[in-house]
This record gives structure tokens, C-alpha cells and sequence, in this order.
């Protein structure tokens, strides 16, 4: 949602889009806002507000998939179908691409039309998931790694470090007080 808007705006091809009046980028011109008036003025933003509006669409991007926010219909169709198969452990593509009545190259090239892929589905999946479970009080780190479908906690715990920065552990000891 805003992460596609600042890409139109990097390409200076938001000048015909529907939601122009309501953009505040486009807004702060009629304020006198220097950073808006530069954005909303060129076709194009200069070199100094593209890096800027780069970074910014990166962030964007990071929040709305860590949300959930922008994840297209046949993407949420793929989580459903995976989220049961997690606790069986290994997640294989062939398996979700028949459940939903498709090949294996088909369910790639819809999930690449929605900017994702399998594997970023099943990492997004597993993370909310865990963050979930470990609100629960009743599962334990243990639980929730296998109900993830990682082989050991040891793995489940490298990844959840990876995703929020520090273990489940700490996290799951957090929700007890």
C-alpha cells in the first residue's frame, strides 16, 4: 500500500493515480513543506529525496509484510493451506500445490505476480505463528517449535533470533509475569 506508492513515486508515475488527492506527499505541496513540494513538484524526485524515498519503501515493505498488510489473495490461500502442515514437519511445495489444485510452477508464478515466494510465505507464516503461541501461556518454547514443524528448538530458536533479535526463551519468560 505505501511501500507501492513510494515505488510510484521513484518512477515520478503518480501523477495519474487515483489516489493523489489524498496522499499527503502530495498534501504538504499545498502546506509549503519543502520535502513534499520537492516530491510532488518533479516528475522524477531529485537524487537526495530518491535515496530517501528508497529507504523508506524498504521500511514500508518490512512493515507491511511483517502486518500482514499488502499480501495478496492467492498468497493468503497458500498460508492457509500450509499453516496445518507445519507441524508435520517439512512443508514441501508439491504438497500445498495440490491441495490448492495447481502445479508447482503455477503456485511460483502466482506468488511471484504478488511479490513473494513459498519460502517467504512458510518464514512469514511460522514468525506470526510464533509470536502467537508464545503469548499463549500454556507452550512452552519446546511445543512451539515443533508445532512450527523445526526439526529442534535449537533451530526454532535461531530463527526466532533472527526474526525478532532475541530468543524465544527470553520472550516466552516475558508473558509469565
Amino acid at each position: 500500500m505505501i511501500a507501492g506508492c513510494i515505488d510510484q513515486m521513484l518512477e515520478g508515475a503518480c501523477g495519474d493515480c487515483g489516489r493523489r488527492d489524498s496522499c499527503i506527499l502530495h498534501q504538504w505541496r499545498g502546506l509549503g513543506h519543502r520535502a513534499g513540494a520537492m516530491i510532488a513538484e518533479r516528475p522524477k524526485p531529485t537524487n537526495r529525496a530518491r535515496g530517501l524515498l528508497s529507504r523508506l519503501g524498504d521500511l514500508a515493505k518490512a512493515i507491511e509484510a511483517q502486518a500482514g498488510i499488502g499480501i495478496g489473495p492467492f498468497t493468503r490461500r497458500v498460508e492457509a493451506s500450509v499453516e496445518p502442515l507445519l507441524e508435520a514437519g517439512g512443508v514441501r511445495i508439491e504438497a500445498v500445490a495440490r491441495e490448492l489444485g495447481c502445479s508447482r510452477q503455477t503456485l511460483y508464478r502466482r506468488l511471484k505476480a504478488e511479490n513473494t515466494t513459498f519460502e517467504q510465505v512458510v518464514e512469514r507464516l511460522r514468525r506470526r505463528l510464533a509470536l502467537r503461541l508464545l503469548r499463549e501461556k500454556d507452550a512452552s518454547v519446546k511445543e512451539v517449535a515443533y508445532r512450527l514443524g523445526f526439526s529442534d528448538p535449537a533451530a526454532f530458536s535461531r530463527a526466532f533470533k533472527r526474526w525478532t533479535g532475541s530468543s524465544p526463551s527470553l520472550a516466552w519468560s516475558r508473558q509469565e509475569r
